[in-house]
């Protein structure tokens, strides 16, 4: 369970997960803190979600920043090891990196070690412009989440939960690379368990709330996240929370405003309510992307 991490001090590794203290917090001599796991100094929380908190770390022997997936309760460790050990060897570009996991010895708990993405989620980035995306600028942000869910559905996996949080920002020198994170929900192609929704309502394809699931469902999320894009919200937006899970079951989209005429089509194919009738892959509607951004 050993890897690399960090690009300072050529060759710097993590050690088997046995030689840690695996208690959750560790005093720092001189009392400067507290230390992660006995080396991961934390930073600040970047957030919590469904199956732990989050929070920037600093790893103490190369200096490195991480984000650090924490969770200490029984119920969910389950779905993070899961989450981690699909993960751990899927290495794309446009996909948040997995360095490392860690697991006690009592397997009660369980830490995930990420690439951090300083420019924060798509969500945010929005609402800090201030204004939804021009046409160009979506594209690019879409081409780039579809480019990393092309090599998850290569590899035999379905997402399920592609939306504007799960989207963040990494900015390598000048370039901005917007990569696909959060793999809690991810499942393998061809899925046949009880499946519990857990997606976020106004991203979720239709046939997911009948427990049907297609790479398809993940194309059809990436259309109400370009939708998101161009309109500030998602497309099946209302006042009631029981409205929008209603719209949203139903899966009717109208063409977002500032969506480009001859993009038309390629939205159209995306959204379609018989999960059967769109783009199968996000690597088929990279083909037809590819013609835009050419163009």
């Amino acid at each position: 369970m050993a890897g690399a991490i960090g690009r300072k001090g050529a060759g710097a590794k993590i050690n088997h997960f046995e030689s840690f203290k695996m208690e959750a917090l560790s005093p720092l001599k001189g009392g400067a803190g507290i230390a992660i796991l006995g080396r991961f100094k934390p930073i600040k929380k970047l957030g919590e979600g469904r199956f732990g908190k989050v929070y920037l770390v600093e790893d103490l022997k190369t200096g490195e920043v991480y984000a650090l997936k924490e969770s200490k309760d029984p119920l969910f460790a389950r779905q993070l090891l899961d989450e981690a050990q699909n993960v751990l060897l899927l290495h794309h570009p446009n996909l948040v990196r997995l360095h490392h996991y860690f697991l006690s010895k009592d397997r009660k708990r369980i830490y995930l070690l990420y690439e951090y993405c300083d420019g924060g989620d798509l969500k945010a980035f929005v609402e800090k412009l201030g204004r939804p995306l021009k046409f160009g600028e979506a594209l690019d942000v879409l081409y780039q989440v579809a480019s990393g869910l092309a090599y998850l559905h290569d590899h035999g996996y379905v997402h399920l939960d592609v939306k504007p949080e799960n989207v963040l920002l990494k900015r390598e020198g000048e370039k901005e690379v917007w990569k696909l994170g959060d793999f809690g929900l991810l499942k393998t192609r061809g899925f046949s368990g009880i499946l519990d929704v857990k997606g976020t309502v106004g991203y979720i394809a239709p046939e997911v709330f009948k427990g049907e699931i297609h790479r398809s469902s993940d194309v059809f999320s990436l259309g109400c996240l370009l939708y998101y894009m161009l309109e500030g919200h998602h497309p099946f937006k209302a006042e009631d929370p029981r409205k929008e899970l209603a719209l949203n079951r139903r899966g009717i989209i109208r063409f977002p405003k500032g969506l480009e005429p001859a993009f038309r089509p390629v939205f159209a194919k995306m959204v379609k309510i018989n999960p059967f009738l769109r783009y199968r892959t996000a690597g088929e509607l990279l083909r037809d992307l590819e013609k835009f951004r050419a163009g």
